[in-house]
């Protein structure tokens, strides 16, 4: 019995240092989060998000802590809690709407044209053909490469590894053709994708206006039916954000979005938004409820936004640090086919 229990303390102490090291790399990221909101309270969230992209000394380091994250440490979480796969609860939610709910929800939205009294054209989108193109904004390491029935464009600011497009997707032009030159993108294509990703991204944005001009991007580049399918992290109890959640829905549906699935899942909200093949479905809805004129831009908010900060010292409180820490601990799917 005594080997037996020093070897099991010899396994906790070799842990020490790994545990110390993810700690390190989890506060530099949370470090450089914060950076950006302190920058644009200071400076402006415009000049902030350019002086954030020109930093290639930072985004590089960021992609290379992300990395090393997910390698060495997020990849044993992520077999331990399957709720956390937010990789696999998008690739698998996505295919049941294409293969088995397409027709479906089409038939949900004429319903809805009934109730909403707007008129329709049925032939403004047909179903796609398999694989489906999907664009992975903010997407590092590509983890959508290994699912067959996509095609997918991965993009982001500052890409892990060559298979990886540099995109900014906040300030990218939207034209009629797609345009990558030397592995960056400068142009992409309206209505050519049939699923968006935005996975742990939004939150990236440190004001909500940022956060609605990435949805409004979404919704140009996507064909009539394409899907918006966007996971934020959240470890509180399924009731806590529900009003910031709704407030999405409202500011999606602004844009001409119907939100057609929502699930709290342990770490996170997993969100379906359809783009209507009429645009004036949701906003009728909207008026419906006495909404029409609201200030929507404002309303894609999470709960740092509610944290004023004093200065680059100012440590964040436990609610926001906790908060943070999942946005790491929730990348491990990253890593489950990385072979380069």
């Amino acid at each position: 019995m005594e080997p037996n229990m020093i070897n099991h303390k010899s396994k906790i102490k070799s842990r020490k240092p790994a545990e110390y090291q993810h700690k390190q790399y989890a506060k530099f990221i949370k470090q450089c989060h914060l950076n950006l909101r302190l920058s644009s309270q200071e400076i402006g969230a415009d000049e902030a998000w350019k002086k954030h992209c020109s930093d290639e000394l930072l985004l590089k380091n960021y992609s290379s802590t992300m990395h090393q994250l997910a390698s060495q440490f997020w990849d044993a979480n992520n077999k331990q809690e399957i709720t956390s796969c937010r990789i696999s609860w998008i690739a698998q939610n996505a295919l049941k709407y294409f293969e088995d709910d397409f027709l479906h929800e089409n038939e949900r939205e004429e319903l809805l044209a009934k109730r909403f009294k707007v008129n329709i054209v049925d032939d403004l989108c047909t179903k796609p053909d398999n694989p489906y193109y999907l664009l992975d904004v903010g997407s590092c390491y590509n983890p959508f490469k290994s699912y067959s029935f996509f095609k997918v464009l991965p993009i982001d600011i500052a890409p892990a590894f060559e298979s990886v497009v540099k995109c900014d997707f906040l300030s990218v032009n939207i034209g009629a053709e797609l345009s990558v030159t030397k592995n960056v993108c400068y142009t992409l294509p309206f209505s050519s994708f049939d699923v968006v990703v935005f996975s742990f991204l939004l939150e990236y944005f440190p004001t909500p206006w940022q956060r609605y001009t990435c949805c409004e991007k979404a919704y140009s580049i996507l064909k009539p039916a394409g899907l918006l399918i966007i996971a934020t992290p959240d470890s509180s109890h399924a009731t806590h954000n529900s009003k910031l959640m709704k407030n999405w829905k409202f500011a999606l549906a602004n844009l001409g979005f119907w939100r057609i699935k929502y699930e709290k899942l342990t770490h996170m909200h997993c969100m379906i938004f359809k783009k209507c093949k009429s645009k004036q479905i949701p906003l009728n809805w909207l008026h419906s409820m006495n909404l029409k004129n609201s200030s929507f831009e404002s309303y894609i908010t999470i709960p740092q936004d509610y944290r004023i900060y004093l200065d680059i010292d100012d440590k964040p409180n436990n609610s926001e640090s906790t908060n943070c820490e999942d946005i790491a601990n929730l990348f491990s799917e990253l890593v489950d086919n990385i072979t380069e």
